[in-house]
């Protein structure tokens, strides 16, 4: 959709919108993107308002806008993560490729945490704006138009292992719940390309997670190249199309697959896995009803004082927070996050800029079923 096709109540609608998020810092402050909201959520003023000031606070609380110049991905990561822009499609969608299929995504959860996991698709996606915002020309029908990106999700490869390892569903569904809540009108289609009849069983796993206008983009073929070429050559240039999806595009040395773009994944080498369970050597044991939470304070006695920690879970993760006590509120300082501690210890510091009473809060209120075992060291220096 683009601003032009808008009706007068519409127009109406946006002008109100604009109005009511006024004081938003937003990533774009044009109409367009203001549109993206109002289109996700059918019009509705107050939902579309509700959803834009969600994902703010979101941005914020996980300095999102900093995200690409600030965060580097573990190297195992930008290595084995198959995934990368390729080009633009025939309605000037940006346009990706995923190799799925051939992703070891056991053994990148094996090698780095799953919020790392995240972060670095968060990346690409943010990547995704800047080149847009750069190139609109290239990656936009008209000014007035939405942005969107092309999807080419190809599962070659894919087997039980993308289904059974737990994490993997868990860091999967986090993903998507992520897209619907903050990057609305990000997809324009997604093509779901040689897929295996068990592929089924973890669609039908991530479904639920899905908005019905996201569902309604996704295109699934099976094996047969045959007919997903038909339908990837319908929506994109040859020339824009790597070989082995039925164009022409090659790398400089010919090769179909075009590995300078999307490398194609692998297993992994066990030297990246993380070696053992964390030490517990100098830590002391907590344990954590479920449902439950744990609050631990400490005396900071002086500014420009350095509290670290050092924790880690027996099995399953566990939700950290780092607040300064001011009266009987709980300023946040480290925010409220689900960390997965039970294959590598989390370490971190903050400054205490401001003496006074710090808390550590180790949180198990989401789990109805298991309780949680950690062990940790908290210092104050």
């Amino acid at each position: 959709m683009d601003l032009r096709q808008l009706s007068v109540d519409q127009k109406n609608i946006l002008k109100q919108f604009r109005e009511a998020v006024r004081d938003c810092n937003l990533p774009e402050s044009d109409d367009v993107y203001l549109l993206r909201w109002l289109v996700a959520r059918d019009f509705d003023l107050a939902k579309s308002e509700k959803m834009l000031r969600n994902s703010m606070n979101w941005r914020r609380k996980y300095k999102i806008d900093s995200l690409r110049e600030c965060y580097q991905s573990p190297e195992v990561l930008t290595k084995y993560f198959a995934a990368g822009h390729i080009g633009v499609d025939k309605f000037h969608s940006y346009l990706m490729v995923m190799r799925y299929g051939l992703t070891d995504v056991k053994g990148i959860l094996l090698s780095a945490k799953k919020k790392d996991c995240v972060m670095h698709v968060l990346t690409l996606v943010e990547n995704y704006f800047s080149v847009v915002k750069n190139d609109p020309v290239k990656f936009k029908r008209s000014a007035d138009a939405i942005s969107q990106t092309t999807v080419i999700l190809d599962l070659e490869g894919f087997s039980m292992n993308h289904i059974t390892y737990k994490p993997v569903i868990d860091t999967v569904i986090q993903l998507i719940q992520l897209y619907e809540a903050n990057y609305p009108e990000f997809l324009r289609r997604v093509f779901i390309i040689n897929a295996p009849k068990i592929f089924s069983i973890l669609f039908s796993m991530l479904v639920p997670f899905m908005h019905e206008q996201t569902r309604n983009k996704i295109l699934i073929f099976n094996q047969d190249s045959t007919q997903w070429k038909a339908a990837l050559l319908a929506d994109i240039d040859p020339q824009e199309l790597p070989v082995c999806y039925g164009g022409t595009m090659t790398d400089p040395n010919g090769n179909p697959y075009c590995t300078t773009k999307v490398n194609m994944g692998g297993v992994i080498p066990k030297s990246y896995y993380f070696s053992c369970k964390p030490d517990t050597r100098n830590k002391q044991p907590l344990s954590i009803s479920r449902g439950a939470k744990e609050l631990l304070e400490f005396q900071v006695n002086q500014a420009d004082t350095v509290l670290r920690w050092d924790f880690h879970s027996e099995d399953s993760d566990i939700a950290f927070a780092v607040y300064r006590k001011q009266g009987s509120e709980l300023i946040p300082i480290v925010p409220h996050d689900r960390v997965d501690c039970d294959v590598a210890s989390e370490e971190g510091e903050i400054d205490c800029d401001i003496s006074g009473v710090y808390v550590v809060e180790f949180d198990n209120s989401f789990s109805y079923l298991r309780s949680k075992k950690i062990w940790y060291s908290i210092t104050i220096e």
